[in-house]
């Protein structure tokens, strides 16, 4: 019957999986299968294709993972030969969709991996085109903006620089021949520190004297004590009596701080006044005061000086002062004051107000207010005029000042506003600067430059020292032995920081 068949069939299917490899080899080999009965071939391939069916509908076998291809390998060793045969196609179908799907899946991937790079990639080049575009925005709007700048600073303030020339208003000689009168020479000069002066440039003050006949010469500035003109190491004492020997030296110090401030005046000698074959007297010549210096022997020609017939008394100090007498300005050594028969002649060095203008107050509202009281006190006292000369370091106007207008000024000492101010009540109370008096247009002349920022060469300066003079002083008037008749810079001399300044007085016969 059927059934019978089929178990039999069912049988000799068990019976064919216990047997070993070689026989599976020769069952594979051979076309017909002896021992079996052709009915039943059917029948077990049915049976194989069930179970091959089977294996293809399990859900575990497809989702068997890679580690189990090594039994996967066992069981197809020792499978029937006909069901290789008749599983080879579904393995092969399962494999071949197992690669599929990993293509796809690789080509899945790789789709999503480069679409992600084109995301991502995308924003970072619409970062760099917009960074790029606002940084040539950016760049564009500096550029448009810098150059208004520029052009903002250049007209923002004055850059004076050149020096305009200078008509000189007064003829030594010319005056001796014509009216016998005497030019009094001032020389004014901040040197910055005197024992570094005189080592950088020995010869400076000498030369000076020399060539401009000076009969008082004021230095701000020395930064010497006492002791300092008899050191044995420094011997300035003896430097003094070589170099200027035809003048008397007068000395403030400072007494509240050591290497700070000071002043010092020399005065000519008048001993060396001799009569002449008339019986007249004859002032000496100038050079027999001083020490020889280089070039003097190419310099023989005649001075106004050697012939002018002047009474000495007019020349001499009748008293010279080392302080103010102002006890809460004195400590510092500022002020040299001679008292000459004509007029008051007073060596100050002017108060700096500090890179931190931490000393304005005491400038503006005690020192210049109190220097003024006393410029009045003594002409009143006196009943003659007054001069103070010096660096009074203040620039008193865009005239004095390179860079006027130029805004860090305005926080600066000596081009503060409230300097300024100070400055001009002072000439308001009768008194006039003789520089700009007699040189109103003058521009581009300045006695001090900044030696850290090397402005010197290039002019960029500023206008500190002054001679200060009383309104009467300025005037030619009948009667009045003396008047000013000239004042000017000496922007060549080198030693110092500051340069000399020069004031000539006509001492009338």
């Amino acid at each position: 019957s059927r059934a019978s068949s089929v178990a039999a069939a069912a049988k000799i299917s068990d019976t064919a999986k216990d047997d070993n490899d070689g026989a599976m080899l020769e069952n594979e080999s051979s076309p017909e299968k002896p021992g079996v009965l052709k009915g039943t071939e059917k029948v077990a391939g049915t049976a194989a294709t069930e179970k091959a069916t089977k294996k293809k509908t399990s859900p575990k076998k497809k989702k068997a993972s890679p580690k189990k291809k090594t039994a996967t390998k066992k069981v197809k060793a020792t499978a029937a030969t006909s069901d290789d045969e008749n599983t080879s196609e579904p393995k092969t179908k399962k494999k071949a969709a197992t690669k599929k799907r990993k293509t796809k899946s690789a080509a899945s991937d790789d789709e999503s991996s480069t679409a992600k790079k084109k995301t991502k990639a995308a924003p970072k080049k619409r970062k760099t085109k917009s960074a790029s575009s606002s940084d040539d925005k950016n760049s564009t709007t500096a550029k448009k903006t810098k150059s208004p700048t520029k052009k903002k600073k250049a007209a923002d303030h004055q850059r004076w620089t050149e020096r305009t020339p200078l008509t000189r208003h007064w003829d030594p000689e010319k005056a001796m021949a014509s009216t016998g009168s005497y030019t009094f020479t001032v020389i004014s000069w901040n040197v910055a520190g005197l024992r570094a002066f005189v080592k950088k440039q020995p010869d400076a003050l000498m030369d000076l004297a020399n060539k401009y006949e000076a009969d008082v010469i004021c230095l701000q500035e020395t930064k010497l004590q006492e002791g300092h003109l008899d050191d044995k190491k420094l011997k300035l004492r003896e430097y003094f009596e070589e170099k200027l020997k035809g003048f008397d030296s007068h000395w403030s110090y400072s007494l509240e701080k050591k290497g700070y401030s000071g002043t010092a005046m020399f005065i000519k000698k008048r001993q060396g006044v001799a009569k002449t074959g008339d019986g007249k007297k004859k002032q000496a010549k100038l050079g027999a005061f001083f020490g020889s210096s280089k070039g003097d022997e190419d310099k023989k020609k005649s001075s106004a000086k050697d012939t002018v017939s002047i009474p000495t008394s007019q020349l001499e100090p009748v008293n010279v002062g080392t302080e103010l007498g102002l006890p809460a300005h004195d400590g510092e050594g500022r002020a040299i004051t001679a008292e000459f028969p004509l007029f008051y002649l007073t060596n100050v060095y002017v108060p700096n107000s500090g890179q931190k203008l931490d000393r304005l107050g005491y400038r503006t509202e005690q020192w210049d207010a109190d220097l003024l009281e006393k410029m009045q006190q003594l002409e009143k006292d006196g009943n003659k005029p007054v001069i103070w000369l010096g660096d009074l370091n203040v620039a008193h106007n865009e005239k004095d000042t390179w860079n006027e207008g130029a805004k860090h000024l305005a926080k600066s000492a000596g081009t503060t506003v409230e300097e300024r101010a100070s400055f001009e009540r002072q000439l308001s109370a009768g008194y006039t600067d003789a520089f700009r008096h007699l040189h109103p247009e003058g521009r581009g002349h300045y006695s001090y430059w900044s030696q850290r920022a090397g402005n010197r060469e290039p002019n960029k300066g500023l206008r500190l020292d002054y001679f200060i003079c009383s309104n009467e002083l300025m005037e030619d008037v009948d009667g009045k032995k003396a008047c000013v008749r000239d004042s000017y810079i000496v922007p060549d001399q080198l030693g110092s920081d500051h340069c000399p300044i020069v004031l000539e007085i006509e001492i009338k016969k």
